[in-house]
């Protein structure tokens, strides 16, 4: 495990710079965030592990809300001195693993996703009749109606957690110009294709079900079609609804037994998949496995994808290469800190030139 082969100043990278010691306002609203969403994964839990796991579970919640009463009262109390939302996301995957309970939200994951899959030859049908500007424009905006999709935000744990569908989620998504809407430059670049201009795309997954089938997954193929490799970035453990690695090569590899195309580009060697090493909602950059480190060292794109892994963490990283964070905001403290509202959308384009031109 180490940095990320592909940013910029690895040795001042800092995944998140929302530091909760010092924003007490920040603070309390996450303490309460992490204390009511446990409700929650207790009651999953029950359904995943069932009545035998009463007292782990039990245990688990109890052992989660003292070390939140602790953090009300010292902040800084955890090993780290620090205090963010991935020192939380820390916290509470430990518990859960320590009791057990690794994965409380396995069968949503496989609900979602076989609810998906059904719909998925349909959505990638209808790009055939789409001009390339259509299409672009249509599958970025397929990605934010998945990424509503999100165990891990209580706004629309309701929505993740029953049976509203994606066509209703995507006329929820908010018209252009989005909050921050870098897609006209995105789409110079992308309309014109094939081929598209990168050779090599590494790409951060996000939630499972619809998030992954019919957001991500029409888009990262269209890429692939035009010419760029596709490695799909998951988890090595379970975190929420999150695709692990284990789940994403199942759900790719059965996408493929019904869509000739990315059987194909399968087949063709332009999909390939590897854990991040990481068992967390957001992603820390400086903590990553050897294995991506491997896959990302030829790369020229580098895809961020769903508000934990491009907005909460990662926002204005630099990458020695091309960037691209799509996401949704779920979470009203989040999108407030980034001067936004709930739902909005966000398709943050950073050719590397840019980045370069910043420093200069």
């Amino acid at each position: 495990m180490s940095h990320f082969c592909l940013l910029r100043d690895p040795e001042n990278y800092c995944a998140i710079d929302w530091d909760l010691v010092a924003d007490e306002p920040g603070r309390l609203h996450w303490l309460d965030h992490f204390e009511r969403h446990f409700a929650h994964t207790a009651e999953h839990a029950r359904s995943v592990y069932g009545r035998s796991a009463e007292d782990r579970i039990r245990a688990a919640a109890s052992e989660l809300n003292e070390a939140l009463a602790r953090l009300r009262d010292e902040p800084a109390s955890l090993p780290s001195g620090r205090l963010d939302i991935i020192e939380m996301d820390r916290l509470r995957a430990r518990i859960l693993g320590k009791h057990g309970l690794d994965d409380p939200f396995q069968h949503v994951k496989s609900r979602e996703n076989n609810t998906a899959m059904e719909m998925y030859p349909q959505v990638v049908h209808d790009l055939h009749v789409m001009t390339a500007e259509q299409k672009w424009l249509h599958l970025v905006e397929c990605v934010f109606a998945g990424n509503i999709f999100d165990l891990g935000a209580m706004e629309v744990m309701d929505l993740a957690d029953g049976s509203t569908d994606f066509i209703e989620l995507a006329e929820r998504t908010k018209p252009r110009p989005w909050l921050v809407d870098d897609y006209d430059r995105l789409a110079d670049v992308l309309a014109p294709s094939p081929p598209t201009p990168w050779v090599k795309a590494i790409v951060f997954v996000d939630n499972a079900g619809p998030d992954f089938v019919l957001g991500l997954m029409p888009l990262v193929r269209e890429l692939a079609l035009g010419g760029t490799q596709i490695v799909l970035a998951a988890n090595e453990g379970p975190a929420l609804n999150d695709m692990t690695i284990d789940e994403t090569i199942d759900v790719v590899e059965a996408l493929a037994t019904q869509d000739n195309d990315l059987a194909a580009l399968i087949e063709g060697g332009m999909f390939d998949a590897v854990s991040t090493g990481s068992s967390i909602p957001l992603i820390d950059l400086s903590d990553v496995s050897d294995e991506l480190n491997e896959a990302a060292a030829d790369a020229d794109l580098v895809l961020l994808e769903g508000m934990g892994r491009s907005v909460e963490s990662n926002f204005d990283t630099p990458f020695t290469v091309d960037a691209l964070r799509l996401a949704i905001l779920k979470d009203e403290a989040v999108a407030r800190r980034i001067g936004g509202g709930m739902y909005d959308c966000i398709c943050k384009y950073t050719p590397v030139e840019t980045e370069a031109d910043k420093e200069a």
